[in-house]
């Protein structure tokens, strides 16, 4: 709780994470961002979302608009009432991964696959499949802030080639010596350093 209180923060918005043996960890996990599952177990059974978040630490993933809890806050613009809905962790074992044909929750397997890259090397990657078959279950792709591509590049080449710094004398300071002497301390000792 103290933790939370040196942060500025309150310790009712940020609980404490429940703690998992290492031993008991996961750990390969086939369940990544992005990915749509089935809940199969809780108050939200037999439902379907993506995955909005993964903790390994704890064996938990959260659901996007999934498992909502009422969480008591100070009163704001996003919550006048003072009462928001958070999403809650859901542990591993409660939530399936989809058939990507058919939409149905389904088990997965591992299987080291050969692919052939552009340049012609072939190398050797772990895949998730729908267990029994060769349905491949590709991993979502990554999702990033979209920006135009007139954002990218605001710069042109020639600006960044153009030279604009014209450098400075270094036998004037750069900035008034009254300023130096105000900010001198007045009760350090000065060494008279003769040569």
């Amino acid at each position: 709780m103290h933790r939370f209180k040196a942060q500025g923060i309150s310790s009712r918005h940020l609980s404490k994470p429940k703690w998992v043996n290492p031993k008991d960890r996961i750990t390969q996990w086939n369940i990544v961002r992005g990915d749509k599952v089935a809940i199969i177990a809780g108050k939200d059974k037999d439902t379907i979302g993506e995955i909005k978040s993964v903790n390994r630490d704890t064996n938990t993933v959260v659901v996007e608009g999934k498992k909502l809890a009422k969480k008591h806050v100070p009163k704001q613009p996003g919550a006048p009432e003072g009462i928001m809905r958070k999403e809650m962790p859901i542990h591993y074992s409660n939530v399936m991964l989809l058939h990507p044909d058919t939409q149905i929750p389904t088990r997965i397997e591992r299987r080291q696959v050969e692919k052939t890259l552009d340049d012609g090397r072939v190398v050797k990657r772990w895949t998730r499949f729908a267990q029994g078959t060769d349905v491949e279950i590709p991993k979502p792709s990554q999702k990033y802030n979209d920006r135009s591509g007139d954002e990218k590049f605001s710069t042109t080449p020639e600006d960044t080639i153009k030279q604009t710094f014209q450098g400075v004398s270094l036998d004037v300071p750069p900035f008034p010596e009254g300023l130096v002497k105000e900010l001198r301390n007045p009760y350090k000792r000065r060494t008279n350093v003769s040569a």
